[in-house]
């Protein structure tokens, strides 16, 4: 494997390929103190071996990319070998230095899509740069595109960006909420243009206005399941109790609790009714219970609310629903630093706790390849 990975890498014939210094398995792993010489010295470069090969190596050095990254990224597109680095790359990569796209991130930018080094700069990168440029700052503009797979800098920009963008402003969201989900999930403007009519078509319905601060968060999750999915979502929710009404009128209170897997959903309402005793349309009321981590946060302030309670220090509290949704900071300052004299290893018994898996906390991500809503 090791072998037809070098001889990728130079792009010799079938009975030609190079070895690294000392040994060939040692380019497909981060470099050694015995090996941080610069790649082209710790290569035997037999005498026929294409000068433009050891030219590129040389250069996606010079822009930080290390030995395995050299080696994935010509894996995963074998035909650079045979491109003129400064009239085709160096453009692309100076651009994207520019937009903030550099240092450690620059080599982890171009392998999460090496597909970019072979996007035109003039009529796919820049435009999309610059028209991105017009809803996030020049720091957050990284984080979308990284966040996106860079997908957001491949995918075409008049048929599927653009298009879905210009949808929700006329729909009535505001920029400054486009930005934030440029920033939060950027697949989702990803997603196909009739795929998106039909979301914001659907949050629109339910309910839930474009102008409101959470419709880009409705967005977002019927973005990220499939119309099955969905479906199974649905019947999950109407197992436990919820009536297609109660679940759209939860859209509307919080829509991300409907990002809550089946698994997590199914414990969450097990522990709330039957061990804290909660009333299942509390939970209805107040579905941001359901965004909660089980495992981090709720079991183990149960267990530590319990403990207090069994040394009577204090007394059964009614409001425990609130408590569930305080700050870390100030859970830890009422429960365990005032009793911590009391108690010594209360905080250790919450720590141990918070380590615990208990329910598989799991939210669904985003499916870019089908996802709709049927209630």
């Amino acid at each position: 494997m090791a072998k037809i990975l070098l001889r990728n890498l130079l792009s010799l014939n079938q009975k030609r390929f190079l070895h690294s210094h000392p040994t060939l398995s040692s380019i497909s792993k981060p470099p050694s103190s015995s090996s941080a010489l610069p790649l082209s010295k710790r290569l035997i470069i037999p005498r026929d071996a294409a000068p433009e090969s050891l030219s590129l190596f040389k250069n996606l050095e010079s822009y930080g990319f290390n030995t395995t990254q050299i080696a994935t990224l010509v894996e995963k597109c074998p035909e650079i070998v045979h491109s003129r680095f400064n009239s085709k790359f160096k453009p692309r990569l100076e651009y994207l230095i520019e937009k903030g796209i550099k240092g450690k991130l620059l080599p982890e930018f171009i392998l999460s899509n090496p597909s970019i080094l072979s996007r035109s700069l003039g009529a796919q990168i820049k435009p999309t740069l610059e028209f991105l440029s017009q809803f996030l700052k020049a720091d957050e503009i990284p984080v979308a595109i990284r966040r996106s797979s860079s997908w957001l800098l491949t995918l075409n920009l008049n048929s599927i960006v653009r298009p879905n963008v210009e949808l929700m402003i006329s729909e009535g969201v505001a920029a400054s909420r486009i930005s934030r989900l440029l920033v939060l999930q950027p697949r989702v403007i990803l997603q196909s243009h009739a795929r998106m009519v039909y979301a914001i078509k659907t949050i629109k319905e339910i309910g839930l206005e474009p102008a409101e601060p959470r419709f880009i968060h409705a967005l977002r999750v019927i973005c990220s399941v499939s119309n099955a999915n969905w479906k199974k979502k649905v019947e999950a929710f109407m197992s436990l109790g919820w009536s297609k009404e109660e679940i759209s009128i939860t859209l509307r209170k919080d829509p991300l609790c409907l990002a809550c897997s089946e698994r997590k959903l199914r414990f969450l309402m097990d522990f709330y009714v039957n061990t804290m005793k909660l009333d299942a349309q509390t939970i209805k009321s107040y579905p941001k219970l359901l965004l909660h981590s089980a495992d981090k946060r709720i079991v183990p302030r149960y267990k530590v609310l319990k403990v207090l309670e069994s040394m009577k220090l204090i007394k059964e509290d009614k409001k425990i629903v609130w408590i569930m949704t305080w700050s870390e900071h100030k859970f830890l300052e009422q429960y365990i630093t005032k009793n911590k004299d009391k108690i010594p290893g209360l905080l250790d018994l919450y720590q141990q706790a918070k380590k615990r898996k208990t329910s598989g906390d799991k939210s669904e991500t985003i499916d870019p390849v089908s996802a709709s809503l049927t209630l």
